[in-house]
Formats: structure tokens, C-alpha cells, sequence
């Protein structure tokens, strides 16, 4: 097996070694029309990931990890281009936040893995998935949209 470049760099050196993929659109499997190329991408992030760690569990390389980030809706110029139908103006403004607010929550969440990734008795890293935007927290300001009116035209005029 081929190792990318990466990985036998983070093999070589004396501490463990994090690869870190983000996700977006497109990730779960859902469509994302006017973004394909781009939702193709994000999907097949899931996959590369599992078949870079099966690698590494293979090889019995057990101080490099792969990790997933999920930033949700970040308020990208990608984003807002496709904020041109009601439905979407709807959802960026209910779950879009800043891209500094995203960035954080998640840093420090990153910075911790190093610690928190490593199994106590074997030594060996394990996975992590961080997201900033759960289905919870989605469902949460959906609902609080609907019932109070917040998050309306946040982003992007609703009434146009």
C-alpha cells in the first residue's frame, strides 16, 4: 500500500499525528443542485476518511488518526449565492452563523483532540467527529423561528 505523504511524515515523528477533513453539504448525502461538484467532494470525505484509517489499522499504524469537522452553515459567499429561493433564504438565516463564531467553538475543540483522541491503555488514537451545527441545535432554532419570528431576514431579505 501507497501511504500518502502525510501519513508517513506523521508515522516518522515521535508524537501522534491528526488529519483533520471538513465536511459540508452534500456530506450526508443529500443533493445539493447548483453545487454537485462541490457536494461530491464533501461526500466523499466520509469515505476517504474510512479508508485512510482501515489503512492505518492494516499497517498497524496506530499514532495517526483521521478526524471529521462539520462546521454547519457558515455564512460563506458560497452560501449566500444560493440564497434565491424563499426556502433557502429561510434556512441561512435560521442555521448560517459567522465564520469566526464557527471557527470559536471548533478550535479549541481541535486543539483538544491530541489529549482526548488517545485510548489510556492501548496508546492508540481514536476518530473524532466535531460539529458545530447537531440536529438538535437545527431543530432548536427552527422551531424557535417559527414560533417567535427570530432569525428572520438575519442573513438575507425574506419579504423579496
Amino acid at each position: 500500500l501507497r501511504r500518502p505523504q502525510a501519513i508517513r511524515v506523521m508515522r516518522a515523528q515521535p508524537s501522534h499525528g491528526h488529519v483533520f477533513n471538513m465536511d459540508g453539504a452534500g456530506a450526508d448525502g443529500n443533493a445539493t443542485p447548483r453545487f454537485a461538484a462541490y457536494g461530491a467532494t464533501k461526500r466523499s470525505l466520509a469515505q476517504l476518511g474510512k479508508s485512510l484509517g482501515a489503512e492505518l489499522g492494516i499497517l498497524g499504524i496506530k499514532n495517526v488518526a483521521i478526524h471529521n469537522l462539520s462546521p454547519g452553515m457558515v455564512t460563506t459567499e458560497l452560501l449566500m449565492t444560493g440564497a434565491d429561493t424563499p426556502t433557502a433564504k429561510f434556512f441561512i438565516n435560521c442555521l448560517a452563523e459567522p465564520a469566526s463564531d464557527v471557527a470559536d467553538y471548533l478550535v479549541p475543540r481541535i486543539r483538544a483532540v491530541p489529549q482526548s483522541a488517545v485510548n489510556p491503555f492501548t496508546g492508540a488514537l481514536s476518530a473524532t467527529y466535531i460539529r458545530f451545527l447537531t440536529q438538535s441545535k437545527a431543530l432548536q432554532q427552527i422551531f424557535t423561528r417559527l414560533l417567535t419570528g427570530a432569525r428572520k431576514s438575519r442573513w438575507v431579505p425574506e419579504d423579496v
